[in-house]
């Protein structure tokens, strides 16, 4: 099985995530809390907003490494 580049992966919108999905506490998707050693790290991305940018490190469960809420 060929693995996508997660850097690729479409993510939901920055401004539509919990405090905690954007933190990378909690999955980009369904939410769930994540544990060590059952994570995806997802690749940092770039956010801009009101004329300034910084980076986010979106991570993701291991239901959910490809993108999107299967």
């Amino acid at each position: 099985m060929v693995m996508a580049d997660l850097g690729d992966v479409q993510l939901p919108r920055f401004g539509t995530l919990t405090q905690r999905q954007q933190r990378g506490q909690d999955c980009v998707w369904c939410g769930v809390t994540l544990a060590a050693g059952h994570v995806v790290d997802l690749g940092p991305r770039r956010y801009r907003r009101a004329g300034w940018s910084t980076q986010w490190f979106p991570r993701a469960c291991k239901k959910h490494p490809a993108g999107g809420a299967r």
